[in-house]
């Protein structure tokens, strides 16, 4: 029977295709299986490797191989069609799944650090909403370069599986003064030959345990996951957690969780403004925290960025597009009431609308429509 926790510096591989179905390594206490890459290849002894690392008592996790690039729709596709073979293989809901982001076999790190990170980040949202633990692999090269990996720690937490190489071959044991410091790094891939057993050698530097509340709000709470899934938010509030976890989730009065501010669980589906974020846990007041593990967290881009898109529901009646972004402008359009229009971006306060009345771009000020995330 596979475990469900393994103790920090613990070791443990990852496979593919080129691997046997048989999972046993000497010392390993955890695999990480690769499942897909793209949305049309699969692991052929996924299920198998699964299957016999769990047999072996393994902690097992997957992975899928990017070929998204820096695009965010496909960062979703590839994240989707990972989460769905992974729970059709028997990967627990709460194991660890991870974007493998790295340079060829139909990839490219070298589409700007923000575009990247936008992706990434995308992809990581789809793994956590699915009910796995998102993960980020890369060499260590490429997340320092081609990545904020400050970014993608802020939102999601200890999340990096970095890889750096004392040497190249068969190395038993990690040499941590050849590790590539760095903050939120959950694995490191240290070999590429571990013990000579042809697999590449890695090592926890946390405690990696199944958290069996990371995962969806379950079907007899589908009126609140329908608007969980889509918080609105004004054009101003940077981001939203929302409390994933079924059972509820507490708020601690310090980053550290050591104690709930009450007895009382705070519902499943309710928005959080989200102020800060430190080693995990997400600050929604002046002492009021959430452990990340029972939260996701959106973010709204253009709160961020005036040159970000997204989409903004019109949510109070009378409301008017204007066609110059100031209160006195001389022309403005009635929008329908419950109405979504994309926001192409942001003068100061004014959202800048994709929709063009007499070849004129228009726009709608902030208070009267909300960001839907």
């Amino acid at each position: 029977m596979s475990n469900s926790t393994v103790s920090k510096r613990s070791y443990g591989v990852d496979l593919a295709s080129y691997q046997s179905t048989s999972v046993s390594y000497t010392g390993a206490k955890f695999a990480i299986v690769k499942l897909t890459q793209g949305t049309d290849y699969l692991n052929p002894k996924a299920a198998a490797q699964i299957k016999s690392a769990k047999a072996n008592g393994l902690l097992v996790g997957g992975y899928f191989y990017a070929n998204h690039g820096n695009s965010v729709s496909r960062a979703r596709s590839e994240a989707k069609y990972a989460v769905a073979k992974a729970k059709a293989f028997g990967i627990p809901e709460g194991s660890y799944l991870a974007d493998d982001f790295e340079q060829g076999s139909g990839n490219s790190v070298n589409g700007g650090v923000q575009a990247n990170t936008d992706a990434i980040m995308a992809a990581l949202q789809v793994i956590k909403e699915g009910g796995y633990q998102p993960l980020v692999y890369s060499g260590s090269f490429v997340l320092r370069n081609h990545l904020s990996i400050a970014r993608i720690v802020k939102t999601f937490g200890t999340c990096l599986w970095v890889a750096s190489y004392k040497v190249s071959g068969r190395q038993d044991y990690a040499d941590f003064n050849y590790f590539p410091s760095m903050d939120g790094v959950v694995i490191w891939q240290f070999a590429d030959n571990y013990r000579g057993l042809n697999a590449d050698g890695n090592i926890s530097l946390i405690d990696l345990k199944i958290d069996s509340d990371n995962h969806p709000v379950k079907s007899a709470e589908k009126a609140t996951q329908s608007l969980s899934q889509h918080p609105a938010v004004r054009w101003n509030i940077g981001a939203v957690a929302v409390v994933s976890n079924s059972k509820g989730a507490f708020v601690y009065t310090d980053s550290k969780l050591t104690k709930p501010e009450s007895d009382q669980l705070k519902k499943p589906g309710t928005v959080w403004q989200v102020f800060g974020i430190k080693d995990g846990a997400i600050q929604v007041g002046k002492n009021q925290w959430f452990d990340g593990r029972a939260v996701y967290v959106k973010a709204n881009p253009i709160a961020y960025n005036d040159q970000k898109h997204a989409i903004a529901k019109i949510v109070f009646d009378h409301t008017h597009a204007l066609d110059a972004p100031k209160p006195d402008a001389k022309k403005v359009y009635l929008l329908k009431l419950g109405s979504k229009i994309e926001i192409q971006g942001r003068v100061g306060r004014f959202l800048r609308i994709k929709e063009k009345h007499n070849g004129k771009t228009v726009y709608v000020t902030g208070n009267r429509a909300y960001i839907v995330l």
